[in-house]
């Protein structure tokens, strides 16, 4: 067991910790002991890193003046946003390059000894959750605030997946790049997350490939008992009279249950999933995914002349393409004969009437609530959709553009975390750090990588199904 006031007695300390060994438990325990200190930064990578260490750091009943959580790059953001002065700064939407300038930014700001000396007074501890995921430059940051504060970093070397933007990873195993951090080295070896009254079966096979992938050697399911390996054809996901759709189907009863899909780079199959599902999982969305931008900038070219058309606009954004076809075509609503349609239609028409004389955000958002509820319209990206109704009433609410909102928004997430739970599909970028009672892994055997089959495989804390069309599993480039 890890003796906690040795650990954090240091001045740079690093815990190697396994998915679900009790890593952000630890950080909890690790802040009791720091209270007496004064007031910790604790610093992760994702929204739901953050939603996850303030969940349960409040469950160990520690005061929240005493510890403060947010992502590494928002921490970075607020400083060079106050005490940049240099004329350019990229467009947010514009996340490959906004980042990067940013974090580039914050390590020459974090030299100054003003900023030094504002960081001490505020802060007497840093903690750095998912170190795994550090970019080479980030691990410059966290080098630099190591110098300023006692830092105590927390990773798993086989959870590393990220990759900002291609750039390289930091090395948790090479000593030379983890300098001091290397010398007060500890680790954690039981996998509580299943030792708990959960499954210590899946607790003890997860063990096990993890030490097979370690090794770069072939994953075989079948020795598995924990598991539930479903060995089907991928195309038969689309197919209701093939088992493998009807077995995804019954998830639909689960309360907790993330399916995990091995693609990263495209949207489109999850959505997919999401249309022939029902609507009966919710899409985890990128907190940067442009689609939040893209249609911010498209409210921001509404006029009272223009607005039944970007109404249009706006819906095929939002809605399937066919239930918006029911109601519009290319000049406005439809004209209906159905004396049904014409009531509920009726309301909305007068609310875009009213805009058209005087425009106002917080009345578009009425509208597309309104035609969100009109029948065949079926919402896949209720985030996004949600995100941008609350963008829409906040620009008026604060007289601002639309964009100008949704990145105050965005950037709140990054502050302050976003909860996860219910019925979802997303990937491993979108999921790392989520616990969810089931998980489903689709089409397993398309995993190139150790490192996210790792980490779609722990996400599940009782049980864990993989598709597969092949059940033994060899995922490496």
């Amino acid at each position: 067991m890890l003796n906690y006031e040795e650990f954090i007695s240091k001045d740079k300390s690093m815990l190697i910790a396994p998915a679900g060994y009790g890593k952000t438990h630890t950080i909890s325990e690790c802040l009791k002991y720091t209270q007496v200190l004064g007031k910790q930064l604790v610093l992760t990578h994702t929204h739901a890193g953050i939603a996850s260490l303030k969940e349960k750091i409040k469950k160990e009943g520690i005061p929240f003046s005493s510890y403060q959580v947010e992502t590494i790059t928002s921490f970075a953001q607020r400083y060079v946003l106050s005490f940049y002065n240099g004329l350019y700064i990229p467009k947010q939407e514009d996340n490959n390059e906004y980042y990067s300038f940013i974090i580039a930014k914050a390590c020459n700001i974090f030299k100054l000894s003003p900023v030094k000396k504002i960081i001490t007074n505020t802060y007497k501890g840093l903690f750095v959750d998912e170190y795994q995921d550090c970019t080479l430059k980030q691990h410059e940051l966290i080098l630099l605030l190591s110098d300023i504060l006692p830092t105590h970093i927390f990773g798993d070397f086989l959870q590393g997946i990220f990759g900002f933007r291609g750039e390289q990873l930091v090395d948790m195993e090479n000593s030379t790049e983890m300098g001091e951090f290397a010398k007060s080295k500890y680790s954690l070896d039981l996998p509580q997350r299943w030792l708990n009254g959960n499954n210590c079966l899946l607790g003890n096979d997860l063990k096990h490939i993890r030490e097979i992938l370690i090794n770069k050697e072939e994953v075989d399911l079948t020795i598995f008992s924990s598991i539930e390996t479903y060995n089907f054809n991928e195309s038969d996901l689309y197919d209701p009279r093939t088992d493998y759709y009807k077995e995804i189907k019954k998830l639909l009863k689960e309360e907790s249950i993330l399916i995990i899909h091995p693609d990263s780079t495209s949207i489109n199959p999850r959505i997919k999933i999401i249309q022939n599902f029902n609507n009966g999982f919710s899409l985890v969305e990128s907190i940067d995914s442009k689609a939040f931008y893209a249609i911010s900038k498209e409210a921001d070219l509404i006029t009272m002349e223009n607005i039944s058309f970007k109404v249009i606009t706006l819906c095929l954004m939002l809605f399937n393409k066919t239930g918006v076809a029911i109601w519009f075509n290319d000049k406005g609503f439809k004209r209906k004969t159905k004396e049904d349609d014409k009531i509920v239609l009726q309301p909305i028409e007068i609310k875009i009437k009213t805009l058209g004389n005087k425009l106002s955000y917080s009345l578009v958002s009425e509208v597309l609530k309104d035609i969100k509820k009109l029948t065949g319209i079926k919402c896949y990206r209720r985030e996004l959709f949600n995100s941008f109704c609350k963008a829409l009433e906040e620009a008026e609410f604060q007289n601002i553009s639309v964009l100008e909102s949704m990145t105050n928004k965005r950037n709140s997430i990054r502050r302050v975390g976003r909860k996860i739970t219910g019925r979802c599909i997303g990937t491993t970028l979108l999921t790392k750090g989520l616990e969810f009672d089931t998980v489903a892994i689709l089409n397993a055997h398309k995993f190139d990588c150790p490192k996210h089959l790792y980490v779609a495989m722990t996400r599940a804390s009782k049980r864990l199904l993989i598709f597969t069309n092949n059940t033994s599993l060899k995922p490496y480039k």
